[in-house]
């Protein structure tokens, strides 16, 4: 997917000036569609208690990620409009959506822990809530905390989703419009990598690597945060299936989302793309040692 937007913008398909439109759609339209609809489908939430405790948790994982990441931008000794931001963003924010439920799907369909993609749909609401305001107020390079940025897509779609599910709503919807909501979100994936794409043919050759921040980024995500995380779920004295949530968050490299918006809101996306390119390649090394060594310390597999 990530190739076919190379090859799209290599041969003038898709042109730069169609980007900004491109990303609302994939940001405003697929990704609430596919929010909504994974969530109407997840038991777990019907529990108000549970589910808000689990948002929570995903929450906290992410603003610990955030604290981390902000540490590693001030000993780099990053200003702001030089990059701090991006970096903060990039390596804070992990591959929480897209990433771990295609590896939970893979790992534990039809088994005893098939639901732990409830969790993760769960848990993704507190990331989401965290993403699509306080990252996309950093990413954004303001100066100045606005309300609008409660306004977008992603984060209208788990308020959507909470308040159809809590009120009981969501099974009076009909089959078309679930239907609708299931195949238009079923682009989002898609049109994020193929964006994610472009912009890698836009960056290649033309902006220079720094090595030192891209190892930074790669350090800080594959390295530091799994081991907190890792040891966070040892440590905790919570319910077995939280421990095992807690594992997969140490596995994802950086979101591609970051590095796609940190061009549509004028941050440093050559600097997202190399730190994210850097960290999926990594990920292919370290997933299986961190999940191995996890699983075995709480004793999951």
């Amino acid at each position: 997917m990530i190739l076919a937007g190379v090859f799209a913008r290599r041969v003038g398909w898709l042109k730069p000036e169609a980007d900004s439109s491109f990303v609302r759609m994939a940001i405003d339209v697929t990704l609430p569609c596919f929010i909504v609809y994974n969530m109407l489908g997840n038991e777990k939430l019907k529990s108000i208690g549970f589910s808000l405790a689990t948002i929570f948790i995903g929450m906290l994982v992410v603003l610990a990620s955030l604290a981390v990441s902000y540490a590693a931008s001030r000993i780099l000794r990053l200003k702001v409009g030089g990059g701090e931001r991006t970096f903060v963003v990039t390596t804070a924010f992990h591959n929480y959506g897209f990433f771990i439920i295609a590896l939970v799907a893979i790992l534990f369909a039809g088994s005893a822990d098939s639901e732990l993609l409830g969790l993760v749909l769960t848990h993704n609401v507190g990331c989401d809530l965290i993403f699509w305001s306080v990252g996309l107020f950093l990413l954004s390079n303001s100066s100045k905390f606005s309300v609008k940025i409660f306004l977008r897509g992603p984060v209208l779609a788990v308020f959507v989703g909470l308040f159809l599910i809590w009120t009981g709503l969501g099974a009076l919807i009909p089959d078309f419009v679930a239907n609708s909501m299931k195949w238009i979100g079923g682009c989002a994936i898609p049109m994020n990598l193929f964006m994610f794409g472009a912009l890698i043919c836009d960056m290649y050759g033309h902006s220079k690597i720094d090595y030192r921040v891209v190892a930074a980024g790669v350090f800080v995500r594959m390295g530091i945060m799994p081991l907190i995380f890792v040891l966070a779920a040892w440590l905790l004295p919570v319910d077995l299936s939280l421990k095992k949530l807690i594992v997969l968050q140490a596995l994802p490299p950086c979101a591609v989302t970051a590095a796609v918006l940190s061009r549509d809101f004028n941050g440093k996306p050559d600097l997202s793309v190399h730190i994210t390119l850097a960290t999926c390649f990594v990920a292919i090394f370290t997933l299986p040692l961190w999940m191995n060594l996890g699983f075995s310390l709480i004793g999951g597999f």
